[in-house]
């Protein structure tokens, strides 16, 4: 499968991943609010994490860690996201199994803070550096590295990596590795 072919309406993505994105059963849940997008009817379950206030989307099933850089957007658009949806699907990772996490303007977004609330195997950095943050390594693009018994990778912004089909190919290769397929 090729991530140049994939194209999902948002229509087709609530229905398929209703029981992943939009959330019912956490709707008495006091850590998760609704995050609304422009399409009313899609909406994917936001938390909080009380001792560091870092707000995420997803449940971080499998302990998947996605950060990005967004500043126009809470987490991301509804086209980045829906990019990145299927990006993960392809992957046969859902946003219940992730965390994602938009470091814009939040200082609390740093590497010891987000290890601990987290505790990922899998970190990916989406448009923004992993220095930024305190990391204490240096990740090439599209490299896949080893650290702390964790798999890292980076990659330019959803924007770029959407628009470049050269850029896409680079983070197949990548995800190939680090989720066996």
């Amino acid at each position: 499968m090729s991530l140049d072919d994939i194209k999902l309406s948002p229509f087709l993505v609530k229905k398929m991943y209703e029981k992943t994105l939009v959330i019912s059963s956490f709707a008495n849940d006091e850590k998760a609010q609704i995050v609304k997008n422009i399409d009313s009817e899609k909406s994917i379950a936001a938390y909080t994490n009380e001792e560091y206030s870092i707000k995420y989307l997803g449940k971080n099933n499998r302990n998947i860690l996605i950060v990005v850089d967004e500043k126009d957007h809470k987490f991301l658009g509804d086209d980045e996201l829906s990019f990145l949806m299927n990006i993960l699907s392809a992957c046969n990772v859902t946003m219940a199994d992730a965390a994602l996490v938009n470091s814009y303007g939040n200082d609390n977004i740093v590497y010891e803070k987000l290890i601990k609330t987290f505790t990922p195997s899998t970190i990916l950095f989406i448009g923004t550096e992993p220095q930024a943050l305190g990391f204490p390594v240096q990740i090439p693009m599209y490299q896949v590295q080893a650290y702390n018994k964790q798999q890292y990778l980076c990659t330019p912004s959803l924007q770029k990596l959407s628009a470049d089909k050269e850029e896409k190919k680079q983070l197949w290769v990548a995800l190939k590795k680090i989720f066996s397929i």
